[in-house]
C-alpha cells in the first residue's frame, strides 16, 4: 500500500473487465486544487478503487476514500478537521452507449464517461471536492472580528478616534 498512485492511467472499462483493484494512500500534497482549500498539506486519504462488471454486462467502478483533511474554518480561519468517508458508485458508459435517465435512476450511483486514459489521481480529487462542505467550520469558535479593538467591533470607531485628536 505505500506504492504512490501518481500518475496512474487506467482504461476504465479493461480495469471493470479484469476485475481490478487499487489500493493506495494519497498524500493532501499531490492533489493541488484540493490544496487550495486546506490549512495544511500534511496527511494522506486511504483510497480503494475496485472495478467489475455486473450480470447485465454493465462496467462499473467503486472509489472508497477516508480520511480527516484540515480544512480553513470559515469563521475563525484557523484548521478544522473533516472526516470523509466517501463511497463513489461509478457506471461506465462507453462512447454511443445510452446513459441512464437521470430522473429515473439510482442516487447512489452516477454516470461517468469510460475513458481509455483516466488518471486515478484527478477522479480521487474531484470525487474529494464534491464531497466538501461549501464552508467548513468548528462546531464552535469565535471570529476574528468578533474578539474587536480598544475601540470596539465597529469599523468606524477608530477613524472617529483619530478625526477628534486631529480638531
Amino acid at each position: 500500500m505505500s506504492e504512490s498512485i501518481a500518475g496512474t492511467v487506467i482504461d476504465c472499462l479493461e480495469f471493470a473487465r479484469i476485475g481490478g483493484v487499487l489500493e493506495r494512500k494519497v498524500g493532501l500534497n499531490e492533489l493541488p486544487r484540493l490544496a487550495d482549500l486546506l490549512a495544511g498539506t500534511a496527511g494522506f486519504l486511504s483510497v480503494r478503487l475496485e472495478g467489475w462488471r455486473d450480470d447485465a454486462g454493465k462496467s462499473w467502478l467503486q472509489l472508497d476514500i477516508a480520511g480527516d483533511p484540515l480544512l480553513c474554518c470559515q469563521r475563525c480561519l484557523s484548521g478544522v478537521k473533516v472526516p470523509l468517508s466517501i463511497r463513489s458508485r461509478l457506471q461506465l458508459m462507453a462512447p454511443g452507449e445510452e446513459w441512464p435517465d437521470d430522473d429515473l435512476a439510482d442516487d447512489s450511483t452516477d454516470a461517468i464517461e469510460a475513458e481509455t486514459a483516466l488518471v486515478v489521481l484527478s477522479l480521487i480529487e474531484d470525487e474529494v471536492l464534491l464531497a466538501l462542505p461549501i464552508a467548513p467550520r468548528h462546531e464552535q469558535c469565535e471570529s476574528p472580528a468578533g474578539k474587536g479593538t480598544e475601540h470596539g467591533s465597529a469599523p468606524f470607531a477608530a477613524l472617529a478616534a483619530l478625526k477628534k485628536h486631529r480638531n
